[in-house]
C-alpha cells in the first residue's frame, strides 16, 4: 500500500514536471549529433529541414531575435539560406570535434564569470549565457522578444576560427554586463546611436578582457594580428580621422559605409593606411585615457549619452585638438 502510495506520487510530480522538461531545449550538443545523423551527405532541402526541426525549434526564441534578427532584418530569409548553405559544406570537417568545442565553451564560462565577478561584483554569478550553432558570428549579445538580454556563443564558427575562448569569453561576458548594468545593447549597435558608441563599446569589453586574460598582447585582445601594429604615433590621425565621422548613425540604411570602415572585416581594406576595423583599436585607446581620470566601474556604468560625451572628449584631447 505504501509502495503504491508512493508510486502515484512519483508519476504526479512528474507529469507536474513535464511541460517544463519538454520545453527545455536538449544540449547543442545533442541537437547536433540528431541534426547530422539526419542531415550528412543529404541535398541541402532536406539538411534544411532538419536543421529547422533540431537545431532552430527548440530554440525559436534566440534564434528569431538574436541569431536571425528577423525583427530588424527584411531580408533574413535570403541571407539565412546563403549562410546555411555555406556552413553545411563545413560540417564534414567540423562533426567531430563540436561536442569538445561546447564542453570548452561550458568551461571557459564557468571560469570566467567567477573572475568577472571580481572586476564587478554586482554581475550574475549564473549569466543568461547559451551555447548554439550560427553561420553569421561567432559571439553576440542581444536582446529577446521579451526584451531580456542574453549573449550568445556559437561553437562551430568559434571552433573555425581556432578561437582564444580565454579572451573572447570575458569579452563578450562585458557585453552582456554592459547591456543589463548600463542599456548599451548589441555591442553599441543601437538605433540611433552615433559612431562613438560602439567605439566606447568595444573598447571597454576589449580592455574587460585584457584584465581578465593577463599576459596578451594587444593583437591577441583585438582578435586580429595587424591592429596590435598600429604605432601609437598614429593615434593623433587615427583619433582626427574618427571624429570627422563621429556623428554618423551606426544605423543608416543611406550610409552603411560609415559604420563598416571603422568597424567590418573585409578583404579589400576600407581607409588607407590603417587596417580594416581600426574602430576597435582606437575605442582601446579611448577607454585608455579615460581610465587616467575615472575608475573602471564608473566608466562601466555611463549610460550611452554619457559614454558618447565622454568618447568624444577622449577622442579630441588625442587628437590634440
Amino acid at each position: 500500500m505504501v509502495a503504491s502510495s508512493r508510486a502515484r506520487v512519483l508519476a504526479l510530480l512528474l507529469a507536474s514536471l513535464a511541460p517544463a522538461l519538454h520545453a527545455q531545449a536538449p544540449s547543442i550538443s545533442t541537437s547536433f549529433t540528431r541534426f547530422w545523423s539526419d542531415a550528412e551527405g543529404k541535398p541541402f532541402e532536406q539538411q534544411q529541414q532538419a536543421w529547422d526541426h533540431d537545431i532552430e525549434t527548440p530554440r525559436r526564441d534566440i534564434y528569431d531575435a538574436v541569431v536571425w534578427e528577423k525583427q530588424h532584418d527584411p531580408y533574413w530569409q535570403a541571407r539565412r539560406q546563403i549562410w546555411l548553405r555555406r556552413r553545411f559544406t563545413r560540417y564534414p570537417a567540423l562533426a567531430a570535434d563540436i561536442p569538445a568545442e561546447v564542453r570548452s565553451l561550458q568551461d571557459a564560462v564557468a571560469k570566467q564569470s567567477v573572475r568577472f565577478k571580481s572586476l564587478f561584483p554586482d554581475a550574475d554569478t549564473h549569466p543568461p549565457v547559451t551555447i548554439l550553432l550560427a553561420p553569421n558570428f561567432d559571439a553576440k549579445s542581444g536582446v529577446l522578444a521579451n526584451g531580456k538580454p542574453v549573449l550568445a556563443f556559437a561553437a562551430d564558427t568559434l571552433l573555425m576560427e581556432h578561437a582564444n575562448l580565454d579572451i573572447v569569453v570575458p569579452h563578450e561576458l562585458f557585453h552582456l554586463y554592459h547591456a543589463q548594468h548600463a542599456g548599451i545593447r548589441n555591442d553599441g549597435v543601437m538605433p540611433d546611436a552615433e559612431l562613438t558608441l560602439p567605439l566606447f563599446e568595444e573598447g571597454l569589453a576589449t580592455y574587460v578582457s585584457g584584465l581578465l586574460a593577463p599576459g596578451h598582447a594587444d593583437g591577441e585582445l583585438l582578435l586580429q594580428d595587424n591592429l596590435g601594429h598600429i604605432p601609437q604615433e598614429k593615434l593623433p590621425e587615427i583619433a582626427q580621422r574618427f571624429l570627422a565621422d563621429a556623428h554618423a548613425k551606426v544605423i543608416d540604411v543611406q550610409h552603411p559605409e560609415m559604420f563598416s570602415r571603422w568597424f567590418n572585416a573585409a578583404p579589400k581594406p576600407y581607409q588607407s593606411g590603417v587596417p580594416n576595423r581600426t574602430g576597435y583599436w582606437l575605442g582601446l585607446q579611448v577607454i585608455r585615457q579615460l581610465r587616467h581620470r575615472y575608475s573602471l566601474v564608473e566608466i562601466a556604468s555611463w549610460s550611452p549619452a554619457q559614454a558618447q560625451t565622454h568618447t568624444l572628449d577622449a577622442l579630441r584631447e588625442m587628437s590634440g585638438k
